[in-house]
């Protein structure tokens, strides 16, 4: 399997990422998740080839930064767009939400 990590910066305090990531989850992503406030795990239901960890972690001027790295089979470019763009998606979930 091979493995891919991005990150987004978000505008917002920890504990409110936390609570954004778990409403985005139920609302955009098709998957699932299980975990604690820090460290997230989740796969796509779509996909059962897919495995991911979310890491949420403070960031200087009290931001958060999401991490998220998925192992997966297939087409890398593929899996990164589609990360990005639910990374880029979240972030304005949350800077919008908190």
């Amino acid at each position: 399997m091979a493995e891919i990590t991005r990150s987004v910066d978000v505008d917002a305090a920890i504990g409110d990422v936390d609570q954004e990531w778990t409403q985005f989850m139920f609302r955009t992503l098709v998957g699932h998740y299980q975990g604690r406030a820090a460290d997230v795990e989740w796969s796509a239901a779509d996909d059962a080839e897919q495995e991911g960890v979310v890491l949420l972690e403070e960031i200087a001027g009290g931001g958060t930064r999401v991490s998220v790295t998925v192992e997966f089979e297939g087409d890398e470019a593929k899996v990164a767009a589609h990360l990005e763009r639910d990374l880029k998606m979240f972030k304005a979930f949350a800077e919008t939400r908190g």
